[in-house]
């Protein structure tokens, strides 16, 4: 999986030689979470991958590109 582009809170990202965009947000508690916009049950047909897994690899390669998403989100805490 690879990042394409960012344009906060969207990311568009490469995988499986799929292009998809997922949008960050964060919950109350101050977790980042990732929504795709085709939804999930499209994403993960698209790309043949269970939602679990495939949400591990978006978290890292968002996480290894931008990792200051977590510190501003555990500063608002």
């Amino acid at each position: 999986m690879k990042i394409i582009e960012i344009d906060y809170p969207r990311f568009f990202l490469e995988h499986r030689g799929k292009k998809f965009d997922v949008v960050a947000a964060r919950k109350g508690d101050g977790m980042v979470i990732f929504k795709p916009s085709i939804g999930w049950n499209n994403l993960t047909s698209s790309v043949g991958q269970d939602s679990e897994s495939l949400y591990e690899e978006i978290d890292d390669v968002i996480y290894n590109a931008w990792p200051e998403l977590w510190e501003v989100a555990n500063d608002d805490r």
